[in-house]
């Protein structure tokens, strides 16, 4: 004995139109432009917002981010501007690592001095 099962008719749904999205329009980079504003001193801006400056000084260039820390010091002009473009440039890493290593020796040495100090206060006292 067989049993058929007489099967359903096929539903589909009514066709949907999507209406077209508007695509934004691919905008080149923003470039960072440099003004000299005046005699050895440059000026960045990077999308219309301040990005940063080069300053000439004796013997080089330094180069400051927007906050006006320097990010380091170089030869050239372009060497210097190149340098705002990324303070994760792996220059300015290793100057970032090295100017906290110092920072922590120097940390370090001062807290033993002092340490060193206290002791010696501490075992002298009585014999004042």
């Amino acid at each position: 004995m067989t049993i058929t099962s007489p099967q359903a008719p096929a539903r589909t749904a009514p066709a949907r139109t999507v209406p077209a999205r508007a695509v934004p329009a691919r905008t080149a980079p923003a470039r960072t432009m440099w003004a000299k504003v005046d005699t050895g001193f440059w000026v960045a801006h990077h999308g219309g917002e301040y990005f940063g400056s080069v300053d000439q000084v004796a013997g080089g260039y330094v180069s400051r981010d927007a906050h006006g820390i320097p990010i380091g010091r170089y030869d050239d002009l372009d060497a210097a501007k190149g340098s705002l473009r990324s303070t994760a440039h792996p220059v300015n890493a290793a100057r970032r690592r090295r100017t906290e290593r110092l920072s922590l020796a120097a940390a370090t040495a001062l807290g033993a001095t002092a340490l060193g100090f206290a002791l010696t206060a501490g075992a002298l006292a009585p014999l004042l």
